[in-house]
Formats: C-alpha cells, sequence, structure tokens
C-alpha cells in the first residue's frame, strides 16, 4: 500500500483582541487543558525555543493521537514554529498579525501518518480522519473563544 497523502491544513481566524491580548492568552500553557477536554494529556511549557512537550489528542473516533512537540521558533506576539512528531509528523506554525478589528492567527501544518493502523486508515477512510482532524480544529477554536478570551479579564493595552 502506498503512503498516504499528508494531511494538509491552513486556516485564518478572526479575534477581537489585539496581539499582545492574544499572545498572552495563548501563552498560558497552563490553560490548556482546562480550554480544550479534547486535549487527553498535556504537558505545559514555555513558549520559547527549545521547549518540548507530549500530548495526546482525542478527537471524536475511536483512537487517541500522541504527539511530541517540539519549539523551534518564537516571535512573542507573531509567530511559533513546531515540529510535531509520534502517530503523525511535520512542521506546524501559528502566526499572529494585527488587524483594524484585533487580530489574524493563521494555523498551517502538513503532518505525515506515522502510526499504522492511522496510516491504514488514511489510506481507506481518510474522509473520516479528515473530519476527526476538522472536528477537533473548529471545536477548539470555539472553545478557545468561550472558555480562554471571554473569561480572561486583561488590564488594557
Amino acid at each position: 500500500m502506498a503512503s498516504p497523502a499528508p494531511f494538509t491544513f491552513d486556516r485564518v481566524w478572526e479575534f477581537d483582541v489585539t496581539p499582545p491580548r492574544l499572545w498572552s492568552v495563548l501563552s498560558d500553557t497552563q490553560a490548556f487543558p482546562r480550554w480544550w477536554p479534547w486535549l487527553r494529556s498535556f504537558e505545559p511549557v514555555s513558549l520559547e525555543a527549545g521547549a518540548r512537550t507530549r500530548c495526546s489528542i482525542g478527537p471524536p473516533l475511536p483512537y487517541v493521537l500522541t504527539v511530541d512537540l517540539a519549539v523551534i521558533d518564537v516571535v512573542p506576539e507573531s509567530l511559533v514554529d513546531v515540529r510535531v512528531t509520534g502517530d503523525v509528523t511535520g512542521p506546524a506554525r501559528l502566526e499572529i498579525e494585527p488587524t483594524e478589528q484585533g487580530s489574524t492567527a493563521r494555523l498551517v501544518w502538513t503532518l505525515d501518518v506515522c502510526r499504522p493502523m492511522l496510516r491504514v486508515a488514511a489510506g481507506v477512510a481518510r474522509p473520516v480522519l479528515q473530519w476527526g482532524h476538522e472536528w477537533v480544529v473548529s471545536n477548539g477554536v470555539e472553545q478557545f473563544r468561550r472558555s480562554a478570551l471571554a473569561a480572561t479579564v486583561l488590564p488594557p493595552d
């Protein structure tokens, strides 16, 4: 069986907070498990180059992804580059930009499936895996808006 094509993702969301405010919330990695119940395990680390952590992600499908995340580069309020390894592998990047209304966050990644069972599933049931991925990301953004941004009181810019 040929290797399945990588899973690619490139989305942009708008937030009505400035990049410094968005960054101050996003960089609170201790809060990630509170915001995202599908994050089955997570070892919080500082968002700085060289940081490494492991997490398990439970989509609404009968499997859990376990990945290691190595932070490659960080530009506070602007960029986080990560190398993902484990059940999936590849680069991931978060870019934050100011807008007139607040900021945008762009999330981009290209991930190859490495876990044998998931490689088979990606070859025969790719739309199901894609749906699970989209579910985690779209729910994650909404949970972040409700739990993190709405509940966080930040000082004025």
